[in-house]
């Protein structure tokens, strides 16, 4: 699933529409609900190991709902609630993640259609205030900008990843703007005029 860029639409929700499905839900969800509750009822299920303190407590009604279930129900909480437990806590690469996208868009590719990953790292590297060329002790490499980049997708839903550019007579890898433009979209903020 991808963030939902700000150019894109989602059907409304209109309750004057929706309410009957929702309500049948709603219905039949409790009488479920009822049919199960001695099963989920003074029950602590296996949580992952990694999952503790306050996100345990958020998930465990959830984890020993899906053990009610049965079938593959219990692995695949599981393994959500280890995912998205896991992401919550790398919010601040995340972040960082944001800030490169918005100075690839606002500062390093501004008019550019391609470049090669040695030019990338120069302009970035050449902004002030900006953490590229000192990150943690030692400059953003190739490699990390890579790692970087690769946790976005482009427009076809593919990882962003350095592809082979051509200038003159040399084949570099490098980045085409094309490439980064859905990330942009769906991540950056607006630009400032």
């Amino acid at each position: 699933m991808r963030r939902r860029a700000r150019n894109e639409r989602v059907q409304p929700f209109r309750r004057r529409l929706h309410a009957p499905e929702g309500h049948a839900l709603r219905d039949r969800l409790a009488v479920w609900a009822d049919s199960v509750r001695h099963l989920v009822d003074g029950v602590f299920p296996d949580m992952p190991e990694e999952v503790t303190d306050r996100p345990a407590d958020v998930w465990e009604p959830l984890i020993a709902v899906a053990d009610a279930a049965g079938g593959d129900w219990p692995a695949r909480a599981r393994s959500a609630c280890a995912e998205i437990v896991a992401a919550s806590k790398q919010d601040d690469k995340g972040s960082i993640g944001i800030r490169l996208l918005t100075d690839l868009r606002d500062h390093v590719f501004e008019g550019i259609e391609r470049l090669p990953t040695v030019a990338v790292l120069d302009r970035l590297y050449a902004l002030e205030e900006a953490p590229w060329a000192d990150m943690g002790g030692k400059p953003l490499t190739s490699r990390g900008l890579a790692k970087m980049l690769g946790e976005y997708m482009t427009g076809d839903n593919k990882p962003i990843e350095p592809r082979n550019i051509k200038t003159g007579s040399t084949v570099l890898k490098g980045y085409y703007a094309a490439d980064l433009v859905d990330a942009w979209a769906r991540y950056c903020p607006p630009p400032t005029p």
